[in-house]
């Protein structure tokens, strides 16, 4: 039986969703920033299926690329040394990732549909030039007004790192760190971005109110796993 807290809990996440002005701008707007979002949302809820977990994950990043930045971070879950239930993690992207672009073979020339892809989301985004950000201000060429091209490269190549290094660090990771570790990888690609808008917030959303909203029983750290339990204690 849930307990108190976790029913709680439960009914909360909806309406904070709910209530989240950004959510409602989205949907008010009619634009697809809120799928990326809710297909996390299911791949995080079938957490210990480490099938629907990559699965969950494929679609999420060919929605929105940014949620591509998690395959480490999420196929590292709940251990990184533990090789059990990666291979199905693995499988789950493959198959969800097939399914995706199993949509290019209705056109009569896959690999030109292929190229139309590319040039619409990659090519067009990597060029993408904004007046929402700092970042783009080198488009304007004018004095006084700093190019930082080069520390948004920086910045872009420790998010990179750090994505990879969620993959190890912690070594074991509960629920409630993946969720932390989540939206902080999503406000850190958000925040390297040439192009940013309102809009976006609801990437990290769901799982910034996961973390603040959990009970605290949830805050506790896993127990040792078998391994680590087998090691001695150091006396003295």
């Amino acid at each position: 039986m849930l307990k108190r807290s976790h029913c709680t809990f439960a009914v909360t996440l909806p309406f904070a969703w709910a209530a989240y002005p950004f959510t409602q701008y989205v949907s008010s707007s009619n634009t697809n920033d809120a799928i990326m979002p809710v297909l996390l949302i299911f791949g995080f809820w079938l957490l210990t299926s480490p099938f629907g977990r990559g699965a969950f994950l494929a679609l999420a990043g060919w929605t929105k690329f940014a949620a591509l930045l998690l395959v480490p971070l999420w196929a590292g879950y709940p251990e990184s040394r533990r090789l059990s239930g990666k291979a199905a993690f693995a499988g789950g992207f493959v198959v969800a990732t097939l399914a995706a672009f199993s949509i290019l073979l209705l056109e009569p020339d896959p690999a030109h549909a292929a190229r139309v892809f590319w040039d619409r989301t990659f090519g067009w985004q990597v060029g993408r030039d904004s007046p929402f950000s700092i970042w783009g201000w080198g488009q304007y060429h004018a004095a006084g007004i700093p190019d930082l091209g080069i520390a948004q490269q920086v910045l872009i190549g420790l998010l990179a790192v750090g994505a990879v290094a969620c993959y190890f660090v912690p070594r074991r990771k509960t629920p409630l760190q993946l969720a932390a570790l989540t939206a902080a990888l999503m406000i850190g690609f958000e925040l390297t971005l040439t192009h940013w808008f309102y809009l976006y917030l609801p990437w990290f959303f769901p799982f910034v109110a996961f973390v603040v909203l959990a009970p605290r029983r949830q805050r506790q750290p896993l127990p040792p796993s078998d391994s680590e339990a087998r090691e001695p204690v150091p006396v003295g």
